[in-house]
């Protein structure tokens, strides 16, 4: 093998070898790789015509077919309109017998249908009107042109359909339906069109999520308006005003502003029926005028300026009112009656002014006379005017001053009797100031001071007899004596108390007594129910001081029977006994020590034996018997 053929082309020729020493091998390879590649440049020289700028220059009156073929088939693959048209059109002019007939129509319709492959991607790239006037080209003498008229009425109704649906999504957007619009919005993929499809599709999407963003922003602009108050109604339209127009968000922010606008409008009524013209007119003057009628703004403020006016209470204040609200007069206007029949009553308050002004004039002479007549001028004012109970204060004023004048010269004689000890004759005058009177409180209090001082004249020496028969131990003819002193009387309540007291003292002895002849039966029992009873005798009583004594020798008396009952066995009867002995007495101690002992013997034996009765501890009372106690005093009757 020759190893030359071994080297690569560019080393050889680099090596400077003559070509003819190349191996035959190569010499093949170069003429086989010549031959295809002018066979296959001539192949595309013949299927591809080249471009040819004669086309333009061509008269076509006299243009071979051939020539027609060619251009048009340069003109058609432009694949344009205007281009498949324009090679169309080159071949509709040749006679329809031509030898190249055949090819022609070939040609002709396979450019129509290209057509109108080109209009309906105009309409699936949303171009209706470009596809239509496409479509609208096709000759009426090719098969395409068949497809036209259905291809169009298609297009038109998935458009309007688009439209629709379209359509439907941002009325739900601008009524804030956002589920609705979704749903809507998901339509469009079902339409055979890529452009609803896709573009608008997205775009219905992109509209739902700004119409949510843009609703958002009025949420707390609907917190303020719920709020309420005329602070929170200004806020929230202020607030849903800055919305724009042409915002999906507009008519909701419309919808948001009548609420408040009607909030705003019931709020000014309340006001006007309240006649608050202040606040209305503080109100008035934040109102955005844009959102109000002008009439109805104007007819407000009109109100607004007249009360005020009015509230000034002087005549030159009512008399501007009543020209200000005369400027109100549209009869058919909401406000208008209440306008005439506020004049009328300011007419009224103004008369009512000028009288009370003169009757104060009058009045301010001071005497008597003048007084009264400054009264009969004030109640010319009637009831039903508004200056009626300025009237009345001043009236009750001037009638007060009246009463005084004449009824101080009266209690002043009343107390001089007092002083000179004629308290009955002082009475008897002082009670000449009648009930309803300026001075009667006062005399009646003199008067009350006076009955109390006889009273006690009366009453005291009675009291007196009945503490000394008290102090003498004989409360029941206390009690008596001190009962003669009525309920009413100035010394009553001291005598209520006395009463009480020496009740209380008959109540010990008596329960005294019965203690005593409780335990004189010296039973567990009945010596147990009088230690309760003398336990409840005062010890601040006259017999509370032998409470204590009773108390401790009735208790030993109890612990000395309960050792008996335990001596003999019977520990829970002498157990009873001993839980009558109370706390206070000195043998209670003892009693609990028993009581322990006594419980542990009581308890019953798992084992039935023969009961031995241990021998009970006797406890000497210190006071064994009744007749060791101390002599008691007995209670005086």
């Amino acid at each position: 093998m020759n190893k030359t053929f071994n080297l690569p082309i560019a080393r050889y020729f680099q090596s400077g070898l003559p070509l003819q020493r190349l191996p035959l091998q190569f010499w093949a390879i170069f003429l086989i790789l010549m031959s295809g590649g002018i066979g296959l440049a001539s192949t595309n020289w013949l299927l591809v015509l080249p471009k040819s700028p004669q086309c333009n220059r061509v008269f076509w009156p006299v243009a071979s077919a051939s020539m027609r073929l060619y251009c048009a088939q340069l003109s058609a693959e432009e694949k344009t309109v205007d281009g498949l048209l324009r090679a169309i059109n080159l071949l509709a002019a040749l006679p329809k017998d031509h030898p190249l007939a055949v090819e022609v129509n070939r040609n002709i319709e396979a450019w129509a249908t290209d057509l109108l492959d080109l209009a309906e991607d105009f309409f699936q790239k949303g171009l209706l009107e470009e596809a239509i006037a496409a479509a609208e080209k096709i000759p009426d003498h090719v098969q395409a042109y068949d497809l036209v008229e259905e291809r169009i009425a298609a297009w038109r109704g998935l458009w309007q359909e688009g439209e629709t649906i379209y359509g439907e999504v941002e009325n739900d957007l601008r009524n804030s339906r956002w589920n609705s619009a979704f749903r809507n919005a998901v339509r469009l993929l079902n339409l055979d069109n890529t452009f609803w499809a896709t573009t608008k599709y997205d775009q219905a999407i992109r509209n739902i999520q700004i119409a949510q963003e843009e609703s958002s922003k009025l949420d707390n602009a609907y917190r303020i308006l719920r709020r309420g108050g005329t602070d929170n109604w200004l806020k929230a339209i202020e607030d849903a005003a800055k919305i724009p127009k042409d915002s999906y968000a507009y008519q909701e922010a419309q919808k948001l502003i009548a609420q408040a606008v009607d909030k705003l409008t019931g709020s000014i009524e309340t006001m006007i029926e309240g006649q608050d013209w202040q606040t209305l007119n503080s109100t008035l003057s934040r109102l955005p005028e844009s959102y109000f009628p002008a009439q109805d703004l104007n007819d407000w403020q009109i109100l607004a300026t007249a009360g005020l006016e009015a509230q000034m209470g002087t005549v030159e204040g009512l008399g501007l009112a009543i020209t200000t609200a005369e400027k109100l007069t549209d009869s058919s206007r909401p406000y208008y009656a209440l306008a005439q029949e506020l004049v009328k009553d300011w007419r009224q308050e103004e008369t009512a002014l000028q009288q009370l002004a003169q009757a104060r004039n009058t009045a301010e002479i001071g005497t008597v006379s003048a007084l009264n007549q400054a009264i009969a001028q004030a109640k010319l004012i009637t009831p039903d005017n508004p200056r009626h109970q300025e009237a009345a204060r001043d009236i009750a004023n001037w009638t007060e001053r009246i009463q005084i004048d004449e009824d101080r010269p009266i209690l002043r004689q009343a107390r001089e009797l007092a002083n000179g000890g004629n308290l009955e004759q002082a009475i008897q005058q002082a009670e000449r100031i009648g009930r309803g009177r300026a001075l009667y409180s006062e005399a009646r209090q003199s008067i009350n001071q006076w009955q109390a001082t006889i009273q006690r004249r009366i009453d005291q020496p009675i009291l007196d007899q009945a503490i000394a028969l008290a102090n003498a131990q004989n409360y029941e003819a206390a009690i008596s004596t001190a009962r003669q002193i009525e309920g009413n009387r100035a010394l009553s309540g001291e005598a209520r108390l006395q009463i009480s007291r020496w009740q209380a003292e008959i109540n010990a002895q008596n329960n005294l007594r019965r203690a005593q002849e409780l335990a004189s039966s010296r039973t567990v029992d009945s010596l147990g129910q009088a230690v309760q009873l003398i336990r409840q005798v005062p010890r601040s009583s006259d017999v509370g001081g032998q409470r204590l004594q009773l108390v401790n020798n009735w208790s030993y008396q109890i612990l000395s029977l309960a050792q008996e009952q335990a001596q003999s066995g019977n520990y829970q009867q002498a157990i009873r006994a001993l839980q009558q002995i109370p706390a206070e007495s000195a043998a209670y101690n003892s009693a609990q020590s028993f009581l322990q002992e006594w419980r542990s013997f009581n308890q019953p034996s798992p084992v039935p034996l023969t009961p031995v009765a241990p021998p009970a501890p006797r406890v000497e009372s210190p006071l064994s018997t009744e007749s060791e106690l101390p002599p008691l005093e007995s209670p005086q009757n």
